[in-house]
């Protein structure tokens, strides 16, 4: 019994023996039934309230805690540290190349073997997700071929939108890699269409990413200028567009599919060294293909100028007596991998290039082979064989004859 009830039941019977003694003469033991009975009802129902009190307490104090626990969450959610992802690569590598090449004054073949162990890639990314709308993206890289000793700032973006709240509709400024082809491969090796192709740039641009459609537009300034512009101006301007299935739509099979164009295709990152003015800005277009089917991936893409290099204009275009000729640079990657297993994973290539002299093989196939090794630890290893273009010239007077490449890769991502 509660402690209160007990005191209202004594009371009661003080107050019943009270009246009983003082009173006897006057109560009948009706009268007495009566008042009990009466009494009996007024303390079941304090009893009543003072349970749905202690209830309604209690509840006050549960509310109590899960308000506590939620100020504990939102304060450790507001952590910078929390809001932070990061992820990386480290790639190490043995290659080896033989080249085979002509001397045009002589005629005769010389041949050449290159081979180093090397620490190809450090890559470290960061993503800060600064709040629903808006993120950060950071990427530091470490090339030893490329910096030496030096790691330097390779991509960084802020990003607003593209989520639901936003209609998929995004913005995105800072210096990155505009999507001008996929460049896709399953290969050590960057394919050709990425290695003369690639472009990264400090760009504007807006655009929709969808589940089944994507699409941007941006502009930047560009290091190859047309003669008598006005150098200070933004004058580049990209586009893509691509249709893609969400993952588990269409069972076993995914695709990407799309077009991309770029109104300066010699702002690449390789031809922009082969040029300094243009006389016109020559367009350039990308068209690509990635799908897959249970263990089976194929990726097909033709990325090529739209007009003519007129001579001179590209230091590349050498014929074999050394006049400068007008160029129209294109490539072409085909691959096709499949996994047997799990960790295991063949692919084989046949890509190619026209008008790019002696600078790229005019033909190139190979196969690859990876294992992954333990989790996100992978052995690679490719091979191959490029022919080049007869009508070429390379820096030493020399016609680029061939060339066959090996190299091993140990990878580490985290």
């Amino acid at each position: 019994m509660r402690p209160l009830a007990a005191v209202l039941w004594a009371v009661v019977l003080h107050g019943v023996l009270f009246c009983t003694t003082a009173f006897g003469q006057e109560l009948t033991m009706d009268d007495l039934a009566h008042e009990l009975n009466a009494l009996k009802a007024r303390v079941n129902t304090l009893e009543r309230e003072l349970s749905a009190k202690d209830r309604k307490i209690e509840t006050l104090k549960a509310q109590m805690k899960e308000s506590v626990k939620e100020a504990d969450s939102l304060e450790k959610k507001e952590k910078w540290s929390d809001r932070i992802e990061l992820s990386g690569v480290v790639e190490v590598e043995y290659a080896s190349e033989k080249r085979k090449a002509m001397d045009t004054a002589t005629g005769n073949a010389t041949r050449s073997r290159d081979e180093d162990i090397t620490l190809s890639t450090v890559e470290l990314h960061a993503d800060a997700h600064i709040n629903k709308y808006t993120k950060a993206h950071v990427v530091f890289l470490y090339e030893e071929d490329e910096d030496e000793h030096r790691i330097r700032s390779d991509e960084g973006t802020i990003r607003f939108g593209g989520i639901e709240e936003t209609r998929h509709l995004y913005v995105q400024a800072g210096k990155y890699y505009p999507h001008f082809g996929e460049l896709n491969t399953w290969f050590i090796s960057d394919p050709l269409t990425c290695q003369i192709f690639e472009i990264q740039e400090t760009a504007a641009e807006a655009g929709y990413a969808g589940e089944w459609f994507s699409s941007g537009i941006g502009i930047f300034h560009g290091d190859v200028q047309k003669s008598g512009d006005d150098e200070s101006r933004l004058k580049g301007l990209f586009a893509d567009a691509n249709v893609h299935n969400p993952k588990g739509t269409l069972g076993g099979f995914s695709f990407l599919a799309g077009a991309s164009y770029v109104n300066n295709i010699a702002d690449t990152d390789t031809l922009r060294e082969e040029v300094g003015q243009v006389r016109d800005y020559v367009p350039g277009a990308a068209l690509y293909l990635v799908a897959a089917y249970h263990n089976f991936s194929f990726g097909a893409e033709y990325i090529t100028a739209l007009d003519d290099f007129p001579a001179g204009e590209m230091a590349y275009a050498l014929n074999r007596n050394g006049t400068a000729v007008e160029t129209t640079p294109c490539a072409w990657n085909l691959e096709l991998a499949y996994r047997p297993l799990d960790p295991l994973r063949f692919a084989v290539k046949y890509e190619g290039s026209e008008d790019l002299f002696g600078l790229f093989p005019k033909r190139q196939y190979g196969f690859s082979v990876s294992y992954d090794l333990f989790a996100s630890t992978t052995l690679s290893a490719e091979y191959l064989h490029g022919d080049y273009d007869e009508d070429n010239q390379n820096e030493s007077g020399q016609e680029e004859d061939s060339r066959d490449g090996i190299t091993f890769q140990l990878a580490v991502e985290f």
